[in-house]
């Protein structure tokens, strides 16, 4: 995916509240792939097409299994609310979402394979050029479906990993505590924030775009400058947690899927969409070899369709591929992450780079 601006409209949107804590496509196959747990699913073939026969095996055999495991990037709030909808979708398909951060997911299902116990089903995540490079190793299936199969092909990868949601990335603030909104990044810089600013550590090829487009449109030291500010380094999560409850003034990258729940529980912070601002793709996939294949697929179909991106954006939290999705941000003004841009190298580099500037 090359680097293209899109806008993001900067609405106050509202989620259902979730509580007191967060607990941050094609070519397919028709035919079945033979399961890892005695069912058989049908064989891979050019198309995401299968017939209405098929679908309904997949589907009985889906229930038969009774559980998918999807390891997900997502934040807690975003995938609490999918698991409620796809088991209200399909009774008797427990969704069992295990937040896996960064990079931390490729690990994860590359160990799996290595043991040859592969538990995780499905994966949402935002590193896609591992992702792609997955799916070009056969570790990833091609999904199948009614709506796989109507699954824009400009927001495939590989014919294995559709774009699930756009998501910018912006700043939180403590309203009690800074007195005069930030507006922009170079606000970051300003004396009184000094120990007081929250990001995250180089966790994966995203961050490393984030910073490196920092740099590039702050100017030259700006990150030398940030770094003398004292950061605290955690994730979206912990440190929006960090800004609600006053231990941080501010938060500098963070996604609306992990503020609005906050605001909504009536925490004092303010989300603001720096412009300009970068922002990332979620890409989806259906891990080859593992315990339940069958459910994956159904689980990824549901990813795919109307409902599932529903849920997915939320209502103003991310952009989605298809046109009538409810809820979903318009693309205008946001720089989307490059991946193919971030290669392994690029990537250590950056973080030799990176530690030398903020590592304490």
């Amino acid at each position: 995916m090359r680097n293209h601006p899109v806008t993001l409209p900067l609405s106050a949107p509202t989620l259902a509240r979730l509580g007191s804590r967060l607990a941050a496509c094609a070519i397919a196959v028709g035919a079945a792939l033979v399961g890892f747990t005695g069912t058989v699913v049908h064989a891979q073939s050019k198309d995401r097409a299968v017939s209405q026969a098929v679908w309904d095996k997949i589907l009985a055999d889906a229930k038969k299994e009774g559980r998918v495991v999807v390891y997900t990037t997502t934040a807690p709030a975003v995938h609490a609310r999918i698991k409620a909808d796809f088991e209200k979708a399909f009774p008797g398909i427990e969704m069992d979402a295990v937040r896996v951060v960064g990079n931390l997911i490729n690990t994860r299902v590359e160990q799996e394979r290595a043991a040859g116990n592969i538990d995780g089903d499905a994966i949402i995540t935002s590193e896609l050029v591992w992702s792609a490079d997955a799916a070009k190793k056969g570790w990833l299936r091609v999904p199948v479906g009614p709506n796989a199969q109507a699954w824009p092909e400009a927001s495939l990868r590989q014919g294995a990993v559709p774009l699930l949601g756009v998501n910018p990335f912006v700043l939180v603030y403590n309203t009690n505590l800074v007195k005069t909104p930030p507006t922009s990044y170079q606000d970051l810089l300003k004396p009184e924030f000094k120990g007081k600013i929250g990001s995250t550590a180089l966790l994966g090829d995203l961050n490393v775009g984030w910073y490196d487009w920092m740099e590039s449109t702050q100017g030259p030291g700006f990150l030398a400058k940030l770094a003398a500010q004292n950061v605290k380094m955690s994730g979206a999560v912990a440190a929006t947690q960090g800004v609600a409850s006053g231990e941080l003034w501010l938060n500098m990258w963070t996604v609306f899927s992990v503020t609005n729940p906050l605001l909504d529980a009536g925490a004092p912070i303010k989300t603001v969409v720096v412009k300009p601002s970068y922002g990332a793709a979620y890409g989806g996939g259906v891990v080859a070899g593992s315990k339940r294949p069958n459910a994956a697929l159904v689980f990824m179909d549901y990813m795919m369709s109307v409902r599932g991106q529903s849920q997915m954006v939320g209502k103003g939290e991310m952009a989605s591929a298809m046109s009538n999705v409810p809820g979903s941000l318009d693309i205008k003004s946001v720089t989307l992450h490059d991946d193919d841009k971030y290669t392994p190298e690029v990537v250590n580099a950056s973080k030799v780079r990176w530690n030398a500037l903020f590592a304490r």
